[in-house]
């Protein structure tokens, strides 16, 4: 495709888009490869219609990861709350080690609160 012809056809996309017209908007953006319009078309659709399934398929298009990853994070946090658990993650810590000296101090001021000392 000629710049000239894809540089129209942009054009003619972007007024569809803001004539709201998302889909033909869409089909220009795709055959032209026009990645920031596709990229407005997944935000409309992420932002404005509350649609991310849909917004996804397109930022994949158009490999934008971060937005990707927003999306199955969200996904992920959303599944979590349905299912009435927390999603954050869980660390096990090994068991503490303490000197024998320190147990035996620490042990020694314990009586001695419970006795008043």
């Amino acid at each position: 495709m000629e710049s000239s012809e894809r540089i129209k056809l942009i054009r003619l996309g972007n007024e569809l888009f803001n004539d709201k017209n998302i889909e033909g908007a869409l089909k220009i953006f795709v055959k032209t490869g026009y990645r920031d319009g596709i990229t407005r078309i997944a935000d409309y659709y992420f932002y404005d219609k509350k649609m991310p399934l849909v917004a996804l398929r397109y930022y994949r298009m158009v490999k934008r990861e971060d937005k990707v990853r927003e999306i199955f994070e969200r996904m992920v946090f959303a599944l979590g709350k349905l299912l009435g658990k927390n999603t954050a993650p869980k660390v096990e810590l090994p068991p503490l080690k303490v000197s024998p000296k320190l147990k035996i101090l620490a042990e020694e001021i314990l009586q001695r609160e419970k006795t008043g000392e």
